[in-house]
């Protein structure tokens, strides 16, 4: 650490907060040593959250689902409320105002991704009251940013001071009631407590980690903006922070909380009966080898035969609505989707009959055994000496001759 002998402590002393005493429009010569400090250091950490944010939606982003879109859109409509500090006068009014602008359309956005994610526990009437009432504020916001950009450029209008501490009441009852909401459907749909989902996946620990410090911060805003509790220049960093919370709460997940909630679940399950069902197989696979090497023709190791597979499982899934393929500007112009060729073969059926001698061919018995030569009988003396030739070859034959002597 660098020697502090040579140090003025009365300007150490003039960079501890005060309350706001400014009454004209705050320009970017008039912020203090102390406001340009600390706006750099809170945009510095508003922009660079978020850019890593931005990287971790497109790292499981996919194309064709409205819910991803609109988060990507939210972070990059808020990150240039970051930048104003590098502009200077007279164009860092104008620049601060228009950047606040897409600010509170990215908080609108916030509020639609909630009410996408949190709509699968809510019956009709609860998302229909969540959507219209979110639609009645809309007026406020738009008097909001024209406030702004009166206020911040010398157009005549203070209204923006008197306003600033509602935006919290117009902006944030949505976010807790999801959160509220999201809290409740886990006990009482799925029967766990939130401890132990966070238990059984630490990233949805982490994401509910994010709700609560957002909720925490954007009070904390709210009870530093109704005291007036703020630097010289007016500027307070805890919207900031709820701001980077409330994003990185809607990156972790990018999908609605029901899918997340039911696949969290099943993975559970399945890795519970996994262990149980692979050591089973194994087991199985042994004993059938070992059985064919010792020739036992009782066990036979039989694969399953898969079924037809149809053309929706072999494409990627796609739990967005058709209509929205037209505004995904990452979807590649053509796609070569490979389908699985199933080879069908008929069965042979083998029967066998028993061969009637009619079917036989002419000669198919010929040279099998012989033919015995033809005997010409003459008179009787001829007779008996053929005769008793013949009865010389064999005993039947003797016994043949002398019944016909």
């Amino acid at each position: 650490m660098a020697p502090m002998l040579n140090a003025d402590f009365q300007q150490m002393e003039k960079r501890v907060p005060i309350p706001s005493t400014q009454v004209d429009p705050p320009t970017r010569e008039s912020m203090t040593t102390e406001g340009g400090f600390l706006e750099a250091w809170a945009q510095g950490y508003n922009v660079g959250s978020l850019i890593i944010l931005i990287l971790i939606v497109f790292c499981n982003y996919r194309s064709g689902i409205l819910l991803h879109k609109l988060i990507l859109f939210e972070l990059v409509l808020a990150l240039w409320h970051g930048t104003f500090i590098f502009v200077a006068d007279p164009a860092y009014g104008w620049y601060l105002s228009s950047t606040a602008t897409l600010l509170f359309i990215s908080y609108q956005l916030h509020n639609i991704v909630s009410w996408l994610k949190i709509r699968p526990f809510l019956p009709r009437l609860g998302s229909r009251i969540f959507i219209i009432t979110l639609i009645l504020v809309q007026p406020f916001w738009i008097a909001e940013a024209w406030s702004n950009f009166s206020y911040f450029n010398g157009l005549g209008s203070d209204v923006n001071v008197r306003m600033r501490p509602f935006e919290a009441l117009l902006r944030d009852p949505w976010w807790i009631f999801t959160t509220w909401k999201l809290v409740s459907a886990i006990k009482q749909t799925y029967g766990f407590s939130v401890f132990t989902l966070v238990r059984i996946n630490v990233r949805f620990g982490v994401m509910l980690a994010c709700m609560f410090i957002s909720i925490a911060f954007l009070l904390t805003d709210v009870a530093v903006n109704a005291a007036h509790v703020t630097t010289a220049s007016g500027i307070n960093p805890y919207w900031r922070f709820a701001l980077v919370f409330k994003c990185a709460s809607d990156t972790i997940f990018l999908d609605d909380f029901k899918s997340v909630l039911d696949g969290i679940l099943a993975r559970k399950l399945s890795s519970t009966r996994g262990g149980t069902v692979h050591g089973r197989t194994q087991e199985t696979r042994k004993r059938s080898f070992s059985s064919s090497m010792r020739g036992d023709p009782e066990l036979v190791d039989c694969a399953p035969v898969p079924g037809p597979i149809s053309r929706r499982s072999v494409e990627q899934p796609d739990s967005g609505p058709r209509w929205s393929r037209s505004f995904n500007p990452f979807r590649p112009h053509s796609r070569n989707e490979t389908l699985p060729k199933i080879h069908v073969q008929k069965e042979t059926t083998v029967t066998s009959e028993t061969r009637e001698p009619s079917q036989d061919s002419w000669h198919s018995g010929h040279g099998l055994l012989m033919t015995p030569a033809a005997v010409a009988y003459g008179p009787s003396h001829e007779r008996s000496v053929s005769v008793s030739a013949i009865g010389a070859g064999s005993p039947g034959s003797t016994t043949k001759g002398n019944r016909l002597d």
